[in-house]
């Protein structure tokens, strides 16, 4: 019987290849509107921390554990990128993402009990890596397959191998070609080796079987001699630069370098610390030769309970921190070896004095031989006293600040404009937490706290001319902008004042350097710059325990001074030897003054061996005379001054007149002056048409900024004392305008104060006065 063709078979053999072209175009359509997926998905990346020169300090572990170092595919070698082509995926630039001979081989081979092939391209693998789900079953394939397509739709080819070459897993939790050429090679990637590359190509197919460290078996061996043999096929003319005749030498992730810990670790507690590459402004070299003598003075001070130390190194031209080292040992928990002392806020002793006499210098109240006195003064109320309890009465401004006398610089420092040295330091980065009113004048003695970073932030005004540059840790991001602080002049001259030889002497380039040692102790300091540097060493503990033996000369200088002459020794030829040599530009000269007083009239001691040489800055420091050394006119036959020129009779001749306080000072040391000759009696005449020169007593007590107390039944008696001037024979007392009587110089006269407020005023034989505001509170 004949068949008779069914009507509807000729429509669904013309309807299958129309149902396959709609759903062809519906999957290219739904394939063109996904959106671009993310190629490295949740992938983060390691940070790598790199000295100045490039060299690795520490790489840190990515958020999900994995070490992986993103390198950019311009930066891999081009033989990684062929080997892996050839071993993984050599039709990577042909196929769409997906190879479907690839797929049928690898199923033939599963089918058939071969060798397992992997069939998933480069592209899938991205896919898998950055979607990070499982492919083993079918749904899973389907999935990766798809991503992949995604993947080429919106990457170009160089796109996907870069982020293959930065997903791959190479053994252990290394991922990435850059990665894995640091921790197993300690090589950047773009400086491995044909036989190194040929060792690592390989290991993503079975990165746990092929790790390279802890590998067992054949399994990486035979992989790589496969690789080996491919790539001799591929290069024919490459004989002989395949693997290697002796093993790879192959490092672990404990190996990883650990440099610089205080320094990384303060990075990476910065906001905002992006990934990847972090070059620091460190030298690795110095870091480690820092590292090394704090090491060597702590087993050294151990002896006399010296257990820790910090020091920080800075280019003072850049602000740039050359090396860091916050505590002796970071691993030692004994000595909280973790804390980075040069970010901790400790008492900075007299470390801070140089900055009153800059600002003094710049405000015109001294030049460096100007003549300070060191004596028992009262400011408001504040009776600070020197570190060795002792006074050395007149002392120039450049001893004063050499030998960190109190006196002369609260002395100095009241005298600054507002804001006077709490204002320059806010302006230089120091932090505070409180206003000036809480600090006061023992700002000056280190009464606030600043971290060693800050300090040597300031060391560098001087050498940079007064201009203030933030220190910096990061070279890899732009420098804040400088901030002038000190006219140029007054930071040179501040500079030369700090120039001293270190304490063992022998010194082979100039050094300017200031010791510091905080009250109870607890901190000694040493601070100075000489060459390109400024060098800052903390010596203490960070429980604040305080030592005897923490003294900033005693501690903290020689430690400073090793690290100085470790430094020097390895300075290269033409390295800048001395950064106050060079006054070119400046306005500054060097004139003579006396070197009693410091006074710039020379006819005050026209003898040469009375002068001495200073820095001077014209129309700015100052030219008054101390009024010690003073021309008088002696009568040759009574001895008596004189106040007029008698012809034949007297003489012109320099005398000195200390006031009483330095004059007493000068006993003690058993140093005799001159007392001052007395006045003829003509003198001393009220009507007399001249003035005597000299200095107005000084009040000593009452004690200007004190309550004092009274009451009925105890009525307090108050001493009244005032230093007066050398010629001054005695000193008459005033409660405003009722007289108390009179007193020697140096010799109380006791005063019985009612409450209120006393206008007390003290004026000596001579008629110069001086007065104190003393307030009386009245008690039961």
């Amino acid at each position: 019987m004949r068949n008779k063709r069914r009507p509807g078979g000729r429509l669904v053999f013309m309807g299958l290849p129309l149902l396959l072209c709609c759903a062809a175009l519906a999957f290219a359509l739904a394939l063109y509107a996904t959106p671009r997926p993310d190629i490295y998905g949740r992938a983060g990346f390691s940070r790598s921390f790199l000295d100045r020169q490039g060299r690795v300090l520490r790489i840190t572990l990515a958020p999900d554990g994995a070490y992986r170092i993103f390198t950019p595919l311009t930066a891999l070698p081009p033989e990684l990128i062929e080997a892996t082509l050839l071993y993984e995926d050599r039709f990577f630039f042909r196929h769409p993402g997906v190879n479907p001979l690839s797929l049928l081989r690898s199923a033939v081979s599963m089918v058939l009990g071969g060798r397992r092939m992997g069939g998933s391209t480069i592209s899938m693998q991205v896919a898998r890596l950055s979607g990070k789900f499982s492919t083993a079953s079918i749904p899973g394939k389907l999935r990766q397959i798809w991503h992949a397509l995604a993947l080429e739709r919106h990457y170009d080819k160089d796109e996907i191998l870069e982020a293959y070459l930065n997903l791959a897993p190479y053994g252990a939790n290394v991922e990435g070609a850059g990665a894995a050429a640091r921790v197993w090679f300690h090589k950047e990637a773009g400086e491995l080796s044909l036989p190194e590359i040929l060792a690592l190509a390989p290991v993503p197919q079975h990165p746990a079987a092929r790790n390279p460290l802890t590998s067992r078996g054949r399994a990486l061996s035979q992989a790589r001699a496969r690789l080996d043999k491919i790539w001799r096929q591929a290069h024919p003319r490459a004989a002989g630069q395949g693997l290697p005749d002796v093993p790879l030498r192959v490092h672990g992730p404990s190996e990883l370098p650990f440099a610089a810990p205080h320094a990384v670790d303060s990075l990476l507690a910065a906001p905002d610390l992006p990934q990847g590459d972090i070059v620091t402004t460190l030298d690795l070299g110095l870091q480690r030769l820092l590292e090394r003598q704090l090491r060597r003075a702590v087993e050294a001070g151990r002896l006399w309970g010296m257990d820790n130390a910090a020091a920080l190194l800075l280019d003072w031209s850049s602000g740039e921190i050359l090396a860091l080292a916050g505590s002796a040992d970071y691993f030692n928990a004994a000595i909280q070896g973790q804390v980075d002392g040069t970010a901790a806020r400790r008492s900075p002793g007299s470390t801070l004095k140089p900055f009153i006499y800059a600002l003094a210098l710049q405000e015109g109240l001294i030049h460096p031989e100007s003549l300070l006195s060191d004596t028992p003064r009262v400011f408001k109320g504040y009776e600070p006293e020197n570190a060795d309890g002792g006074f050395r009465g007149p002392v120039s401004a450049r001893m004063a600040l050499l030998g960190s006398r109190n006196i002369p610089a609260i002395s100095l420092a009241g005298q600054l404009p507002a804001p006077g040295l709490y204002g320059f330091l806010r302006k230089a980065g120091v932090r505070f937490e409180h206003g000036p009113e809480h600090y006061g004048l023992s700002l000056v003695l280190g009464g606030a706290e600043v971290s060693m970073r800050e300090l040597a932030g300031l060391y560098a005004v001087l050498p940079n001319r007064g201009v203030w540059r933030a220190p910096m840790l990061r070279r890899d991001e732009a420098a804040p902008e400088p901030l002038p602080l000190l006219r140029a002049e007054a930071a040179f001259v501040a500079l030369q004042m700090l120039r001293a030889p270190s304490p063992q002497g022998f010194d082979r380039t100039p050094v300017y350097w200031k010791t510091g040692t905080s009250n109870g102790l607890r901190d000694a300091w040493t601070a100075g710059i000489f060459g390109p540097y400024v060098l800052v060493v903390w010596v203490g503990r960070f429980d604040g325990a305080s030592n005897p033996g923490f003294n900033g000369l005693h501690a903290a200088a020689p430690v400073f001074f090793s690290i100085q002459r470790a430094l020097e020794a390895q300075s290269p030829p033409g390295a800048p030897a001395d950064p106050g040599a060079n006054a070119d530009g400046l306005k500054v000269r060097r004139i003579a003054v006396c070197a009693a007083t410091g006074d710039t009239d020379l006819s005050l001691c026209p003898e040469p061996s009375r002068q001495t040489g200073t820095w001077f800055i014209p129309g700015v420091s100052p030219i008054r005379d101390s009024g010690i050394l003073r021309r008088i006119l002696v009568d040759e036959v009574t001895g008596f001054r004189q106040c007029r020129a008698v012809p034949g009779r007297t003489r012109e001749v320099v005398w000195e007149f200390w006031p009483a306080d330095l004059r007493r000072l000068f006993t003690q040391a058993g140093v005799r002056k001159p007392a001052a000759l007395p006045l003829a009696p003509e003198c001393r005449d009220t009507d007399a048409p001249w003035q005597v020169p000299g200095r107005a007593p000084l009040i000593s007590s009452p004690k200007s900024g004190l309550i004092y107390t009274a009451s009925l039944g105890n009525p307090q008696k108050i001493p009244l004392l005032a230093d007066a001037d050398a010629d001054a024979d005695c000193v008459y007392w005033f409660a405003g305008a009722r007289y108390l009587g009179r007193s020697a110089p140096d010799e109380p006269l006791f005063w019985q104060a009612a409450p209120g407020v006393t206008r007390l005023t003290a004026v000596d034989d001579l008629g110069r006065s001086s007065s104190v505001r003393v307030v009386t509170e009245s008690v039961p």
